[in-house]
């Protein structure tokens, strides 16, 4: 069963469709990502094959790009108004099914409004987005990739956690960390963390506090004295923690004590601490009264749980 299903237009994103298809692939089995139907045998009819597949997929990716929308089929009217459209059935279909649909923006795309949609699509519009940036694909890859961990069928799901990290880049072991829709906003993210050797910083002294449960309860830090907060990974991931470096500058660790990103703190209140990696423009958020850490990709978008955690000092 072809856990994810790829929409999209060839005149708009093959080729961003086909990296997207590859890098799925990769995490997530070879069987478990569909992206054509245009190999329907002669005679059959294409409408009740696209129904088919979406019945059997756990969530779709529209892939939207530039050109997405105004797709023309030569006569000056829009694809996307023609009801056998492929990639209006795909959608529809999937929309009218309650099938999970993330828009996947590339090429700096905006999503359309309902009002630029046909009515069987104009729910799409009101789906959390991701995107996916040529100078940041892995780390968006990534969030992605983490937020369909957590829809796709366990099966699935547990061929992306165990399947090997893609190259290592300049020297640098790449490893699994952030996640997921993002997104959505996905949306997101399971990034892909670009490991340095840097080792990590001494230990605080100060014991392990108990961060607050939802009885609440005494806790000896907040978020206007926190400095490393620990964490469990989703799904079975690995455990490590974030930490402040020096004034205004937190890291995250691996539980090899390996450096993976360096965040700006932007700002505290009573129970959070606020991250931003410029480099990827992803915000954290660790929240010790959830004991939860989020991210998101765009400011307007609430946080995606990305880690459980665990201790806090």
């Amino acid at each position: 069963m072809s856990a994810i299903f790829i929409s999209y237009r060839r005149e708009d994103t093959e080729g961003h469709a086909g990296r997207l298809f590859e890098g799925l692939r990769a995490r997530f089995g070879d069987d478990s990502v569909f992206m054509d139907v245009v190999a329907i045998e002669p005679g059959v009819d294409f409408r009740q094959v696209i129904d088919a597949k979406i019945a059997k997929c756990d969530v779709l990716l529209a892939l939207i790009g530039r050109q997405w929308l105004s797709a023309g089929d030569g006569s000056g009217v829009r694809r996307i108004d023609d009801a056998q459209d492929f990639v209006r059935l795909e959608i529809a279909a999937a929309l009218k099914r309650g099938i999970p649909v993330i828009p996947v923006l590339v090429q700096g795309a905006r999503m359309p409004s309902a009002e630029q949609l046909p009515d069987d699509l104009s729910d799409l519009a009101f789906r959390n987005a991701v995107e996916l940036t040529h100078a940041r694909w892995e780390s968006d890859l990534g969030v992605l990739a983490k937020a369909l961990a957590r829809l796709i069928a366990p099966d699935t799901a547990d061929a992306e956690a165990a399947a090997p990290p893609p190259a290592t880049r300049g020297g640098g072991g790449i490893r699994w960390a952030l996640a997921g829709l993002a997104v959505l906003g996905v949306g997101v993210g399971a990034l892909t963390m670009l490991g340095g050797d840097e080792a990590a910083p001494p230990p605080v002294d100060e014991p392990a506090a108990t961060v607050p449960g939802a009885a609440g309860g005494h806790v000896e830090v907040d978020g206007s004295t926190v400095r490393q907060v620990d964490y469990v990974g989703l799904a079975g991931e690995p455990s490590g923690y974030f930490t402040q470096i020096a004034p205004g500058e937190w890291a995250e660790f691996d539980a090899g004590n390996q450096r993976s990103f360096v965040f700006s703190e932007v700002g505290r209140d009573d129970w959070s601490v606020y991250l931003f990696d410029e480099g990827r423009g992803v915000d954290i958020q660790l929240d010790l009264h959830t004991r939860q850490i989020g991210y998101r990709m765009d400011e307007s978008q609430p946080y995606t749980e990305l880690y459980s955690i665990t201790g806090a000092r």
